[in-house]
């Protein structure tokens, strides 16, 4: 369940876990939909199309003892927030389109994302495959709207930014 902490067991290791989501993801993707560009961190996987600052997520929480699926807008600010107001009113479309409850938030102070967990299970090829079909549906059901909301509105691109640097107060040297 949820919450109950990682999956116990043999399995793969998340990198090979990763590379094999990966790897069934084509397949299960609708043609136009195949030719994807992704990037992989030891516990995420991205999958993105135009630019890396709008991509794709999984990401397996093991200490929560879940799985994260997502489009996630890590950009500048104002261009999440542009993306999140124009998903926001597609979201009974999205909703139905995607068949599960799903969240529209902001992430954190400057990135942006919609979501759904499942539950983390021992990582294995059949675990893959589950996760491969999520995130390809997940990619079927948003990729064309974001094509289209695109198109209509023209977002511009952005690139992909880390948390706002903050300035701290450094008292002078003492002479």
């Amino acid at each position: 369940m949820p919450g109950q902490g990682p999956a116990r067991g043999p399995g793969m290791k998340a990198s090979a876990f990763l590379e094999a989501v990966r790897g069934h993801l084509p397949a299960l993707m609708p043609e136009g939909l195949r030719d994807f560009r992704w990037r992989q961190a030891p516990s995420l996987l991205q999958v993105y199309y135009w630019y890396p600052a709008v991509h794709y997520e999984l990401w397996l929480q093991r200490r929560h003892g879940l799985v994260e699926l997502g489009l996630h807008f890590e950009g500048e600010r104002e261009h999440n927030y542009r993306w999140a107001s124009l998903l926001a009113g597609e979201m009974p479309r999205v909703l139905a389109e995607l068949g599960r409850p799903a969240e529209l938030e902001e992430w954190t102070g400057w990135w942006t994302r919609l979501h759904y967990t499942l539950p983390l299970s021992a990582l294995d090829e059949g675990f893959a495959r589950e996760c491969a079909r999520h995130l390809a549906h997940l990619v079927a059901v948003l990729q064309p709207l974001l094509d289209e909301l695109r198109a209509v509105h023209g977002v511009p691109e952005s690139r992909s930014t880390g948390p706002p640097r903050v300035r701290r107060h450094r008292p002078a040297a003492r002479a």
